[in-house]
């Protein structure tokens, strides 16, 4: 009798270890990147909870993370967390399985505020409208300007990966500091005889303007404005899962995500996706050639 208590006690052991090999999940909240305050990056976090739970993955607890350090130094936990949701440069990091992202592509450019120009808060003018010997000038001189971005961000990690900036300064976001920043940053960085770079997604900086900012020289309005875009564009934010969830959760969460069909704001705001969204499972091939269009060299 012993001996089978000892083998049922044995096996439940092993099952309830099994359980507990993980908890939780990671979410690199969109609201915190944008410096957005408390009550939103709270919020956020409830949306995507109450989205991933009918998949059966464990959501309690959900942390907010910031950078890929934080992937890195919760997956040696020994309960680490079983998923993340965010962008490729966090996900892929963790070495998690992409189970569905978004598809929606992310194109990366440097705003480039470059010499003193005779139009006072001009529009943005796009590299490739440039005649080509310009082009190789305005390329060449980038490459020895510093350009601000956001830690871990995929557009400056596209942006560090063709290494077009000659020193990359990552912002780490934070409530009430995030991207938003990055414009009156880099007009306080910026002086006549020293040019400066923003890295934002291609749409931002093709929007951007002057009006509103300030900086240590006053002449910052008159600054010429260039679009640098980056080669290669990144998908959107995903669900990574840990290899040893089963694949019955796998499929769930897969199917949660790929059959997503909403206009329901705060969602999107929380799952960080645009007006043309659309999830699927990556093959291994574009997980490779993503991780390749990731890599710094750094």
């Amino acid at each position: 009798m012993k001996k089978y208590l000892l083998l049922a006690c044995l096996f439940s052991c092993g099952l309830s270890a099994q359980a507990q090999s993980c908890e939780g999940g990671l979410y690199l909240n969109p609201e915190v990147i944008r410096g957005e305050g408390l009550s939103q990056t709270e919020s956020a976090m409830r949306d995507l909870s109450d989205f991933v739970r009918p998949t059966g993955l464990s959501v309690s607890p959900v942390l907010n993370i910031r950078e890929t350090q934080d992937v890195l130094t919760a997956i040696k936990r020994p309960t680490p967390p079983c998923w993340i949701y965010g962008n490729p440069v966090v996900g892929l990091a963790s070495g998690y399985r992409p189970v569905a992202v978004n598809m929606e592509p992310i194109q990366a450019a440097v705003l480039l505020l470059a010499d003193l120009g005779s139009v006072k808060d001009g529009k943005p003018v796009e590299l490739k409208s440039l005649p080509p010997d310009q082009q190789a000038k305005l390329l060449a001189k980038l490459k020895s300007t510093s350009c601000f971005g956001i830690k871990s961000g995929v557009t400056t990690t596209l942006v560090k990966a063709e290494k077009l900036c000659g020193t990359v300064m990552e912002v780490m976001p934070q409530q009430g500091l995030g991207q938003s920043y990055l414009p009156t940053k880099a007009a306080f960085y910026w002086q006549a005889d020293r040019w400066v770079g923003l890295i934002t997604r291609i749409q931002g900086a093709q929007a951007a303007s002057l009006k509103k900012l300030y900086g240590t020289d006053e002449r910052v309005h008159m600054a010429q404005l260039f679009v640098v875009p980056a080669i290669n564009p990144s998908w959107g934010y995903g669900l990574y899962v840990r290899p040893d969830v089963s694949a019955e959760i796998l499929k769930k969460a897969a199917n949660q995500f790929t059959s997503l069909r909403t206009t329901n704001a705060m969602l999107l705001k929380a799952l960080d996706l645009g007006s043309k969204y659309g999830f699927a499972s990556p093959s291994e091939v574009a997980v490779q050639a993503m991780k390749k269009s990731l890599e710094t060299g750094s």
